[in-house]
């Protein structure tokens, strides 16, 4: 199963102060407890979100051996025209409003959409992959 995550972390402390889960079979978790995000992230073989690698987990103990799909790392290669590569906070009133995990979850759950999209329409050429 596919779990898509994200993690606020309170600068000062560097602890998590939220987490924000959404699994491919709908089901949403957002709670403060460590536990609870654990339990819920246990039953996935895969575990995606936005600059996970250098963020998320950090902050995480996953269990078991998943594999790890970072949007952040694919969205230069397959998307090289944007100009910048971090996910929207259109959901934000304020700029010094806390980000909500669940939806940041969401975003890289889209993002991950997209980027599949664009691989599918990747033309390879003798041996030379295309951009389109």
């Amino acid at each position: 199963m596919l779990v898509f995550i994200d993690t606020e972390v309170n600068p000062q402390t560097k602890k998590v102060a939220d987490y924000g889960v959404v699994r491919e079979d709908g089901a949403v978790l957002h709670t403060h407890s460590r536990a609870d995000f654990d339990a819920f992230v246990s039953m996935c073989d895969v575990v995606c979100g936005h600059n996970i690698i250098r963020h998320d987990l950090k902050y995480t103990a996953l269990r078991g051996n998943p594999t790890v799909v970072d949007t952040l790392m694919l969205s230069p290669l397959l998307f090289p025209k944007r100009p910048y590569h971090h996910l929207v906070k259109d959901d934000k009133l304020q700029v010094d409003e806390l980000n909500n995990p669940v939806n940041d979850a969401m975003k890289a759950r889209d993002l991950l959409n997209d980027e599949i999209a664009a691989w599918g329409e990747l033309q390879v050429m003798d041996n030379t992959i295309t951009i389109m």
